[in-house]
């Protein structure tokens, strides 16, 4: 089996676990303002952006044979998947798909840095509610880049 056979399966089963935060997210986008609610959902966004960055860590790992580093590495990796490296690869995904991601790797470095209580329902109440407008564009655009069946 090839590299590139292993990132192709390794994809599809991480896009799998991004589906399943869409039923959790679901489940909890429609609460109210509770701590609970806040770590709950919080918890969801982190799961969700981590596993779509664990998609390009592993795509620039194995394509790209880079992966950023330093203190933007995050954004940086973001910013290399709409890259179309001639001779390597064609874009991951579109600018559309980085910009909605963006809001999600912002709101990782906020969960990530800051006590639970301190968070926004209303802001976790919005990113959960447009979870699946943005799982569906990157599961799109990393199924077209790589040319996997569109069908989960």
């Amino acid at each position: 089996m090839s590299e590139l056979q292993i990132l192709e399966i390794q994809i599809k089963r991480e896009l799998s676990k991004l589906k399943n935060l869409l039923s959790e997210a679901e489940e909890i986008k429609n609460k109210k303002a509770s701590n609970w609610n806040i770590r709950i959902g919080g918890s969801i966004l982190h799961d969700f952006y981590t596993g779509t960055e664990g998609i390009f860590e592993a795509i620039a790992n194995t394509i790209d044979k880079r992966i950023p580093t330093g203190t933007n590495w995050h954004k940086e990796l973001l910013n290399q998947m709409v890259l179309d490296i001639p001779g390597l690869r064609t874009h991951i995904i579109s600018e559309d798909t980085s910009k909605m991601l963006d809001e999600y790797l912002r709101f990782r470095h906020l969960f990530r840095r800051r006590y639970g209580f301190d968070l926004e329902w209303k802001n976790i109440k919005h990113l959960l509610k447009r979870l699946p407008v943005v799982y569906a564009a990157v599961e799109k655009d990393i199924k077209e880049a790589f040319e996997l069946p569109t069908s989960s």
